[in-house]
């Protein structure tokens, strides 16, 4: 996506995982990485990197001097999100209990700090029963951003 809204020209290098790349970033063997916070940021607040900006366009609660890169280039926003999953046949009853219960969690200060510091932004996305709508919109988004690249192969 960065490549694609800047024309900058860059060559993707897979790693096996975020420890390697960064291992690499901090020894000068590649020229930058778009990493998620929670390895990075111990490395960040080390100074043996440094970071250019955040991918997600608000600032990072945990590196509030690190600006988004929407700032220099407009509309990007490449923000990661996770998910918990249960079963397909979990029954709902079950499901909207785990929902509240992770709900209850987040919202105690102590989790939403340590997430916070780990460069996590607590936030729990829609309730089960419309989660899937944004995980369509995701892949719809994701999508045009492979197609882009080149990356999509033939259906």
């Amino acid at each position: 996506m960065f490549k694609t809204m800047t024309g900058i020209e860059m060559t993707h290098v897979p790693y096996k995982g975020s420890a390697p790349a960064l291992t690499d970033v901090v020894g000068g063997h590649i020229a930058l990485l778009f990493a998620d916070p929670a390895p990075a940021l111990p490395l960040i607040r080390a100074g043996k990197v440094r970071a250019l900006g955040v991918t997600s366009a608000a600032l990072l609660p945990a590196a509030p001097d690190i600006p988004p890169l929407a700032q220099s280039v407009p509309g990007f926003d490449a923000t990661g999100w996770g998910m918990v999953v249960a079963p397909a046949r979990t029954p709902a009853a079950i499901v909207s209990k785990l929902y509240d219960a992770f709900r209850t969690v987040e919202s105690r200060s102590d989790v939403r700090d340590r997430l916070i510091f780990l460069g996590l932004t607590p936030q729990t996305g829609p309730p089960p029963e419309t989660l899937q709508g944004f995980i369509d919109s995701e892949l719809v988004r994701w999508g045009k951003v492979v197609k882009s690249a080149g990356l999509a192969g033939t259906e």
